[in-house]
Order: structure tokens, then sequence, then C-alpha cells
């Protein structure tokens, strides 16, 4: 009996254990409450680690460094502007010791931004180093103004060479982008500053192809420079319009050699913008980049196509040579962008192109024929596309958009330079014109028709404005060509009147031929409306064949 407390005792002590071992098993299963003493717990789960969270959404905040460093630089240039000029009103310093001191202090602060931006202290160095560049420009620009100059414009020109070489320099052994950006706008302002006048528009041009290369050795030599949005952006935008202003002044006796160097510029453009074989992933901004490039290159072709005075049909050749180039860019793209993300926008370059080189080469009839057919080959394209697994949805989305966009151009050409529904039909006097259904009018609109039915394939919206498109298309050009042949049926064999080579003619079989045509085209557009399955379709071929019963009826 005295060993029953201690029995009871373990027990209780047994039961608790018990109960501590269910209360965890319940907080580990996510569950409350004590099991019993008889009660079987639930079987023990592994806990699933929780998600790990999401990491939080960096907000960048500008440094107020850069605040102060960009307000300082700005300040020690304005500061060297007004030092000068009141020096010089004053008197006190004579023009060489001025000379010297903006010497001195331009290239401190560019050596003292260069360790700066070695250390670590690149955004405050990179404006210290704005400040250093800017003050040995304005001082060495200041040097040549002087009465008697204390150096020549090209020696001043050599010296900021000197300058911008160092600043090319350090953006390649530090790869810093600002530095790269602070040097190419010192050096798209050099030679403004020390420019004599005079026509030097061959010169400008070997500056800036000599500048580019220069500055597509940083990216090479660094590896890096891919993502660096504004610096790319300002080597392209700042030497391009350069490019442009020396166009546009250039001489007819520099012409061809502004011409073969723009061929240069484009290759350099096309190396700093997709920067092949550089060894980082994607480049920043690449398609808009070369969109801005190739038609810069073909405005200033044609600029300076002109001053030479050649042929002007003589410039589809060029036009023609771009389109290819954009063509053959599509491979070596894919293979740099891991993607296909250029084709779309090489496509509509090399097809633009296309269409533009058939107003130069031929007569302005031929556009409207030739524009119908891109718009056909493109809408062609995309759907043979939707077969194919290689071409994204985005891919083909974007290839239809294209397709659709040439089709309404074509279609607003054929109306507004072809299309004359009052000659056709209404008009007593009857002027002479092509061949039925052998004429560009009509083949214009059987190929603007012919590419809103491909089109009109497609669901959604876009499929049903392409419908309302062909239906519109198709049957303005079948009416109009019945409306030809009835012309020439009753012209044959009268005579004609030399003065404006046409003839006076009833009107009235043409216009019924018109009407014959919209309505047989209403009637099977509804008897077709029993046969389709598809149910959009078949109130679309209904509400047509209505349409146009009623069009008739009222013709």
């Amino acid at each position: 009996m005295t060993d029953q407390p201690e029995g009871l005792d373990l027990l209780e002590r047994v039961k608790k254990l018990e109960d501590q071992v269910a209360l965890l098993t319940a907080q580990v299963q996510g569950q409350a409450g004590v099991w019993s003493r008889g009660s079987t717990p639930p079987p023990l789960q592994r806990p699933v680690p929780p998600r790990p969270p999401r990491p939080a959404k960096t907000h960048t905040e500008t440094n107020p460094m850069l605040w102060i460093g960009g307000i300082g630089a700005g300040i020690i240039l304005l500061g060297t502007i007004f030092f000068l000029g009141w020096s010089i009103q004053q008197g006190y310093l004579t023009p060489g010791p001025r000379f010297l001191l903006g010497l001195v202090a331009g290239s401190a602060m560019s050596f003292g931004a260069a360790t700066m931006i070695l250390k670590g202290t690149r955004k405050l160095g990179v404006c210290v180093l704005a400040a250093g560049l800017g003050t040995l420009l304005l001082t060495l620009y200041y040097g040549t103004t002087t009465n008697p100059p204390l150096l020549s414009p090209s020696l001043g020109f050599a010296g900021i060479g000197l300058a911008i070489l160092f600043g090319g320099g350090l953006a390649a052994k530090a790869k810093s982008g600002g530095s790269l950006v602070v040097t190419m706008i010192i050096a798209f302002w050099a030679p403004i500053a020390f420019s004599q006048g005079g026509h030097h528009e061959v010169a400008l041009t070997l500056y800036l192809a000599v500048l580019m290369a220069a500055a597509l050795a940083v990216p090479y030599l660094a590896k890096v420079g891919a993502q660096w949005g504004v610096t790319r952006w300002v080597a392209v935008v700042g030497t391009w319009a350069m490019l442009a202003a020396a166009s546009l002044n250039a001489t007819s006796g520099d012409a061809d050699a502004m011409l073969l160097l723009m061929g240069f510029h484009a290759v350099l453009a096309a190396l700093w913008i997709w920067l092949p074989g550089q060894g980082e992933a994607k480049p920043r901004t690449p398609t808009i980049l070369w969109f801005l490039v190739s038609l810069s290159l073909t405005s200033l072709a044609w600029a300076l196509w002109k001053k030479l005075a050649w042929t002007p049909e003589w410039f589809a050749g060029p036009a023609l040579l771009i389109a290819a180039v954009n063509l053959g860019m599509v491979k070596p793209l894919r293979a740099r962008l891991d993607s296909k993300q250029a084709d779309l926008g090489l496509l509509v370059l090399a097809a633009g192109h296309l269409a533009l080189a058939v107003p130069i080469a031929m007569h302005w009839k031929w556009v409207g024929p030739m524009w119908g057919a891109f718009a056909l080959g493109l809408a062609w394209a995309a759907g043979r596309a939707e077969g194919m697994e290689e071409w994204e949805e985005s891919e083909i989305s974007s290839l239809r958009r294209l397709a659709f966009g040439m089709a309404v151009l074509a279609s607003i050409r054929w109306l507004v330079g072809s299309v004359d529904v009052w000659e056709h039909t209404f008009s007593y006097y009857r002027a002479a014109s092509g061949t039925p259904l052998l004429n560009g009018v009509f083949a214009e609109g059987l190929l603007v028709s012919a590419a809103w039915l491909m089109l009109a394939r497609r669901k959604g919206v876009m499929g049903l404005l392409a419908f309302v498109a062909l239906e519109f298309t198709a049957n303005l050009t079948l009416a109009l060509e019945a409306a030809r042949i009835v012309h020439a049926v009753q012209a044959s064999g009268l005579p004609t009147y030399s003065e404006y080579g046409g003839y006076y003619l009833d009107t009235h079989g043409a216009s019924v031929a018109v009407t014959l045509v919209w309505a047989l085209s209403g009637a099977l557009q509804w008897l077709r409306s029993f046969a389709v399955e598809d149910n959009n379709m078949r109130r679309a071929l209904a509400v047509g064949g209505y349409v146009w019963l009623a069009i008739a009826s009222q013709t």
C-alpha cells in the first residue's frame, strides 16, 4: 500500500508527458486542443517549410550627394565663365595667367574626378569630371579668342582631344557609363567650339567616325556597356544629329564622299547598338535605336543624292540595299539576342524600304499594286506563321497587325489615287482607260481584297474589321470593272476625239452592270449563310447579303 502513491504519481507523470506530446503534435499540424490519454493523436506529418518571402521592391532613392555634386559642377562652370569675364573687364589678370589658371583648375578637377571614380565615389566623381572637362573646353576656347590668340584653333582642338582620350580611358578602366556620357558630350561640342567657318563637313564626318570607333572600344575593352541606356542613346542620337547637320550643309562637291562615309557610320552604329561578340547578354533598346539609324541613313542619303543631281530613279538601288541588309541581319541577331526580338522590327524596315523603292524606281501608278502585293504577302506570312512552332503568339500578332496596317494603306491609296466611281458609271463623257481585267486599278483592287480575305479568317475585332473592308473593296472592284467592260463593249468601233482621247457614251448600261453585280453579290452571300456552320460567319454573311441587296435596290 505504501507503493501505491508512488505508482499513481508515476502514472500522472506519464499522462502529462503524453498530453504534452499530443499538444506538440497539434501545434505542428496546426490544430488546437489536447487529446486525452485514451485518444489517438493524428499521425505526425513533416512540417512544410515556409515559402521564402518575396524580395521587397527596392526603390532607388537619389543620393543627395549626386544633387550636391551636380549643382556644384554647374556652379564651378558658371563661376569660371564669370571669373574670366570679370577679370577681363577689370584687367586684374592678363590673358596668359588666366589661361594657365583655367588649365590647372580643369586638369586638377579631372584628375580628382578620376581618383573619386576609381575609388568608388562614382556619381559625385562623374559630376566633378563634367566640371573639369567643361573647364578645359572653355579655357582652350578662350585661348583661341584672345587678341593676339594664345594658341591656334587647331592646337586648341588637339588639346581638348587629349582630354577626351583621358575621359574615354577612364570610362574603360572604371567601367563607368557616366564618364563616357560626359566625355561624348564634350566631344560633340569640341568641333563646334573650334570651328573656323567654311565647309568642313567631310572633316566633321571623319571626326565623328573616329569618335564612334573610339567610344566603341570602351564596351569591348571593359566587357560592359550593353545596359548603358543613356550612354547608348547619347552616342547614337548625338552622332546622327551632327551627321544630319553636316549632310544638309554639304556642298555638291563633298556629297559623294559624305555618301560613302554614311555607309561607314551605319556599320559603326550597328556595332554600337548590337555589340556582337562583346560578351554581355542582351543590349538595351537595340531595335528602337536601329530604327532611328536606318531611317536617318535613308533620309540623309536621299538628301545627298539630290545634291549630286543623280537620276532620282536610281536611288531605288540604295533603298533595296538597305532592305536587303535588314533582312540579312535577322539570323545573326537571333543568335546575338538568343530570341526573335528583333525580327519584327527588321521586317518592318525591310518592307518599308521595299515599298519606298517602288515609287522611286517606277511611276507612281505602280505604288498601289505593289503596296497591295506587300499587304497580301504579310497577311499570308501571318497565317503561315500560326502553324510554325518557332513563332511565338506575340510575334504572330505583331506580324498580323503589320499586315493589317499595310492593307489599310493600300486600300486608302487605291480609293484616293485610282478609283473614280463617277468616271466609271455616271459620266456622260467617258475618258479612255485601260483594258478590262488587264489594268492597274483592277489588279490593285484584287490584291487589296485578297489581303483582306486572308485577314478576315481570323476571329476577333481585327477579323471583323477585315471582313467589312473585304466587303467594301471586293464589291466595289467587281462592280467598277463590270462597268468598264460595258463601256469597252459600247465604245468598240466608235471614233475617239483626239484632243481628249475619249468617247461620248450612254451611261445607263454601266449603271445597270454595277447594280447587277451588287445584287448578285448580296444574293450569293445570303444563300451562302445557310451552308456555313460557324454562327459568327453565318451572321456576317447574312448581314452582308442584306446590305448589298438593299444598296442594289436603291441604285
